[in-house]
């Protein structure tokens, strides 16, 4: 009975999220002190063992990370780079979606995906318009993007860091096991793009081609002294994160350590503070620990564990591609933070005679796909949305060439994200199968 409830109270969370994407993280800390009182009440989970739930180094890597790259946008070279690339790409629509979808790449490496699309997608919208080609193909290459490229490091995105602390790995981990992979899947995608590019539509935009000449896209001018502290801290945290396993240290505190000096370099406002360090992402992945945590104390996780080796019997490479494709399609409908947290305990439990790390980079590959399946497992996708509504309603003029087949949707997303799984799915089950041979 107390399983149930939990597992309701669970479920309740997130139809909860899915009502109203703002306040997240208030949902889950309900839903936390929800199961905290159900574990009280029955004795099965009490708050030590919700404490001890709690990835604490994630969170460490999570508040790293967020300030690194606080410190960075605040500077203006992200706004700077895209700007520029978008500039030396004009006069060619193809050109404009590789080397945008490249940049955005680039900076997902180490940036927050939703710090690097809040960059990308007004620059994107702009040499779009002036161009008067579609931009929402070159969005969606934009977001999928940001995914592989967060995908590709421990750094990158918030699934990574919590496998990295579930797992135990390093930062040269990530590089070896999932950057290879990543990399080929990128040019995957920009060959699926280019195979489906006549739906880069030439647009006849009723605007004033005054403002189609005049459009400044550097309109962000570079802080040196912001981009120099930036910059060096960037430098000696990858210096960190690639000597922490020969030090013995853990990556988080490295990115924790590294935080605290990019939020006294970048000189935050008190109502800057809270954003500039991830605060709220912390109270979000805080909450969602407790939650799992729960589940495992009454026993579904292990259910789950059980039920996998069983289905599976002793083929190692079989149970890691169920894995991969199980964590997908949970993906595409909570998020890749949420299904990182799930399977985590999951992975960690799984006996592989293979490589001993391809459980994680099955789980990794698998919540990649499914964030670019559809916007809702996109960690970005909701915020680009919300850019490209917002750049319309700052240039109403604009308005109506997107009533006219340019509308940034849910289904659009879709009828090119959908495929994209299946094609990550497939070259990532032939990758997983030789790791656990």
């Amino acid at each position: 009975m107390v399983a149930v409830l939990i597992v309701m109270v669970f479920i309740g969370t997130f139809v909860a999220l899915y009502r109203r994407s703002e306040g997240s993280h208030m949902a889950v800390l309900a839903g936390a002190a929800a199961v905290l009182a159900i574990g009280a009440f029955s004795g099965t989970y009490t708050l030590r063992m919700a404490v001890n739930s709690v990835y604490f180094e994630t969170l460490a890597l999570i508040f790293g990370m967020s300030a690194i790259s606080s410190l960075l946008s605040r500077s203006g070279v992200f706004a700077y780079l895209a700007a520029g690339t978008a500039e030396r790409s004009q006069g060619n629509g193809r050109w404009v979606l590789v080397m945008m979808a490249l940049v955005t790449y680039a900076i997902s490496l180490a940036s927050n995906s939703l710090v690097t699309m809040a960059v990308i997608v007004p620059v994107t919208m702009t040499v779009c318009f002036r161009m008067a080609i579609n931009p929402v193909p070159v969005i969606i290459a934009e977001i999928v993007a940001a995914n592989l490229g967060g995908a590709s490091t421990m750094i990158g995105d918030f699934p990574n860091m919590i496998l990295a602390s579930a797992g135990r790995l390093h930062f040269n981990d990530f590089i070896a096991g999932m950057m290879p992979a990543c990399l080929v899947l990128l040019a995957a995608t920009l060959i699926f793009f280019e195979r489906r590019l006549g739906d880069l539509k030439t647009l006849e935009i009723p605007v004033d081609a005054a403002w189609i000449r005049q459009e400044a896209l550097r309109q962000h001018s570079i802080d040196r002294r912001l981009l120099r502290f930036g910059l060096a801290t960037v430098a000696a945290t990858v210096a960190g994160l690639v000597l922490a396993g020969v030090l013995d240290v853990r990556p988080g505190w490295v990115a924790f350590a590294a935080g605290l000096v990019a939020l006294t370099l970048g000189r935050f406002q008190d109502d800057e503070f809270f954003t500039a360090c991830g605060g709220t992402d912390i109270l979000f992945f805080g909450g969602l620990f407790v939650l799992v945590g729960a589940l495992t104390a009454v026993g579904v996780l292990d259910w789950a564990v059980g039920w996998l080796e069983a289905v599976t019997a002793s083929h190692d490479r079989f149970r890691a591609i169920l894995l991969m494709w199980m964590a997908a399609g949970l993906t595409i409908f909570v998020g890749g933070g949420t299904s990182a947290a799930l399977f985590a305990p999951v992975a960690a439990s799984l006996r592989l005679d293979g490589d001993g790390q391809a459980a994680w980079w099955a789980l990794a590959l698998g919540i990649m796909a499914g964030s670019c399946a559809a916007l809702p497992g996109a960690t970005a996708g909701a915020l680009a949305m919300n850019q490209y509504s917002g750049f319309l309603k700052r240039h109403p003029q604009l308005a109506a060439a997107a009533g006219v087949g340019l509308q940034f949707t849910h289904r659009e997303y879709v009828r090119w994200g959908m495929p994209l799984m299946g094609i990550f799915l497939g070259l990532s089950t032939l990758y997983i199968a030789v790791l656990a041979g």
